[in-house]
């Protein structure tokens, strides 16, 4: 693996920090932003590619508004050998209503994502699952995603940012057709794909692709396009943290999701209905990062936080690809 210094300049942070939320951001809003020329950010863009910095780009889909329920499925195994544990992870990489899949160091083991169209199709995912694999299941658990707050990745840059994108809500039915899933599904994999490349994928015009996705866009449907980087790639881990509350009042909760929001080192935050009151991510450096985190949460919410357990992101097989046709 190359070294960090060699794969990644300042000028390079600034870039990933300015694609992410924003994708599909052109060459020349890039060039505006970072105050350099369209040729530099293009070469760049592709060294950061060829060197697996960024592994991606995809549509941020607000599950909500597509009359989806976002359940998140958390695992503690034992005996769960090298052999089984490959079977597991290929069996959900696979299986189509499972759209993100993570393994974790720490509390817990696993964690994957199923969105349903109602509780009884999540019953029959969460049981088929547990019925090929749950005799290796020490511990099992899911809640009901409400809320998911969408970060930029100020950590590349060190700096507060309170911009975020927020998925959730209440739920929506709309009359989707084939071509809006189609798209949907293709820019959950190739959220920078160039308007004539997916007008030529579909057989149609880049206006019609165009008007398609402004729609979607404007429906709420796609929350925005996001980047995907190697943080291992470039020396940090990413930490789940998982909050029990002593006061779980709106007003108390608003007041840590602002200081969540703003934190220099915050990714993502969750709220659910389930076993933890709220839950956040972050990059670090070193562990020293997480605990210099937490002793400023201590410090401003001295009575709130009863207590919180922890997971470090060991590898994500499968993030954000759903199958919608």
């Amino acid at each position: 693996m190359p070294k960090v210094k060699n794969i990644i300049t300042n000028k390079d942070r600034e870039i990933l920090f300015h694609l992410s939320l924003d994708a599909r951001a052109s060459l020349k809003e890039l060039s505006k932003k970072t105050r350099l020329s369209k040729e530099v950010i293009h070469y760049r863009l592709k060294n950061l590619e060829k060197s697996g910095v960024i592994e991606g780009y995809y549509a941020v889909i607000n599950t909500y508004k597509i009359g989806r329920t976002f359940y998140r499925v958390y695992l503690k195994t034992m005996n769960m050998t090298t052999s089984i544990e490959k079977q597991f992870l290929k069996y959900l990489k696979n299986h189509p209503k499972v759209t993100w899949v993570v393994e974790v160091d720490g509390d817990l083991d696993f964690l994957y994502v199923v969105w349903s169209k109602d509780i009884t199709e999540f019953e029959e995912v969460y049981n088929e699952i547990n019925d090929r694999f749950g005799k290796y299941f020490e511990k099992k658990f899911f809640s009901v995603m409400t809320n998911v707050y969408y970060f930029k990745y100020k950590y590349l840059i060190g700096k507060a940012d309170s911009t975020y994108k927020l998925t959730g809500g209440k739920i929506v039915y709309p009359k989707l057709d084939e071509l809006d899933l189609k798209l949907l599904t293709l820019l959950s994999n190739e959220g920078r794909l160039p308007l004539t490349k997916i007008a030529e994928n579909f057989k149609t015009n880049a206006k019609i692709i165009y008007r398609r996705m402004k729609k979607l866009e404007k429906d709420g449907i796609i929350t925005c396009y996001n980047v995907k980087v190697n943080h291992k790639l470039l020396g940090y881990t990413q930490r789940k943290v998982m909050l029990n509350l002593n006061n779980t009042s709106i007003e108390s909760i608003n007041e840590l999701v602002s200081f969540i929001i703003s934190h220099k080192s915050t990714i993502y935050i969750t709220k659910a209905i389930g076993q933890y009151d709220l839950e956040f991510e972050m990059m670090e450096k070193s562990h020293e990062d997480f605990h210099l985190l937490l002793k400023e949460l201590k410090n401003k919410f001295p009575s709130l936080i009863r207590e919180y357990f922890t997971v470090i992101f060991y590898e994500e097989p499968k993030v954000g690809q759903p199958a919608f046709i």
